[in-house]
């Protein structure tokens, strides 16, 4: 909604006056490329992580031996009657 009012700004400022400066609208895209600039910080980190795995294969073990019922199985129906 905001990128549509943004877009139509200017047409509708210039339709209700025709001396009205509508160069701050069109001057937004230049500001946001001069910002642009983005610095990425990365550490290196020496953890050892082999912890956090096997824990997480030893939660997912009670999952594998449950037996669940397929419902689908019991869903069967007749073939549909020709009319």
């Amino acid at each position: 909604m905001l990128f549509l009012a943004i877009i139509t700004a200017p047409s509708i400022i210039t339709i209700i006056d025709d001396t009205a400066d509508v160069s701050v609208f069109y001057s937004l895209s230049e500001e946001e490329e001069e910002h642009a600039c983005i610095k990425l910080i990365f550490t290196k980190t020496n953890e050892d992580n082999s912890s956090f795995f096997n824990s997480l294969q030893n939660e997912n073990l009670g999952y594998y031996y449950k037996n669940y019922p397929k419902p689908h199985l019991n869903l069967i129906f007749p073939p549909p009657d020709f009319i």
